[in-house]
């Protein structure tokens, strides 16, 4: 099967709309608010679950966006209120569901066995230099650490450029999305902007799925309802975030009428 029918398959719909569940800053982080207790963060993501699901969203992905700034290898203080907090969800999903840990593909793989995720986002290769620090990514280890805690079944769906940094690769997009697909056991790509919020060039995302149209291509960042038919005539989904938040800031809540104009938008592509 090709990975575009797996991907489709995955997710019930040809292009899925992926609503954003984002925790709020984990305990040990610069950002960590001790007077929000842990049943309170609970009942924050239900709730945003609740929204999402009943709007119609294909899918819902778990993240630490408040964790900020990230680590590539985070401490399990970290690892173990996430998987309290979404464990504590899971039950009122009705949609496939995945997670990311930022930016540890380690802790992503753990967390995503452990809860049953269907899919994950993360970093797997590469070298990058950015507001996070040096960061270099070993898909030998993570993929043999994947095989070795029995998580083949996750899907895995990798960026192939920085994020608020820039790739001490110097190859071109494409060169590295033919050699990544062609080496490591990758479900799909993501593309996005400079920085969350901020969405790719339509030509980039053209020019990739021209390329590699069996290879799904998930838009990563920066949908909004004003860009997003332009956006999913070329990508396979996308994972919404900061669009569909209160005031459209990253670290709020969930807005059920921003979350809705949104997936009317989407929909109607």
């Amino acid at each position: 099967m090709k990975l575009i029918d797996t991907h489709r398959q995955l997710f019930g719909t040809n292009r899925p709309v992926i609503g954003c569940l984002h925790l709020m800053a984990m305990p040990g982080t610069p950002y960590y608010d001790s007077s929000v207790t842990i049943d309170q963060q609970i009942d924050r993501i239900r709730k945003e679950a609740d929204i999402l699901q009943s709007l119609g969203y294909d899918a819902v992905v778990f993240a630490n966006e408040g964790d900020r700034p990230y680590l590539t290898t985070v401490g399990p203080e970290v690892i173990a209120t996430y998987v309290r907090i979404v464990s504590a969800v899971i039950p009122d999903l009705k949609v496939p569901y995945g997670c990311g840990v930022l930016i540890d593909p380690f802790a992503t793989l753990a967390v995503a066995k452990g809860i049953g995720a269907r899919f994950i986002r993360t970093y797997v290769s590469n070298s990058y230099e950015g507001t996070f620090g040096s960061q270099k990514f070993h898909p030998g280890e993570i993929f043999r650490y994947q095989k070795q805690i029995g998580a083949e079944d996750v899907h895995v769906y990798t960026y192939f450029e920085a994020h608020a940094g820039v790739s001490l690769d110097t190859r071109d997009l494409q060169s590295q999305i033919s050699s990544g697909f062609a080496s490591m056991p990758i479900s799909g790509m993501l593309i996005g902007g400079p920085r969350a919020g901020l969405p790719p060039e339509s030509s980039t995302l053209a020019s990739v799925k021209e390329a590699y149209p069996d290879f799904p291509l998930l838009l990563g960042s920066g949908g909004n309802p004003q860009n997003i038919a332009s956006l999913l005539s070329f990508a396979d989904g996308v994972i919404i975030g900061t669009n569909i938040k209160k005031d459209g800031y990253l670290y709020n809540p969930v807005d059920y009428e921003r979350a809705k104009t949104f997936i009317e938008a989407a929909k109607a592509v």
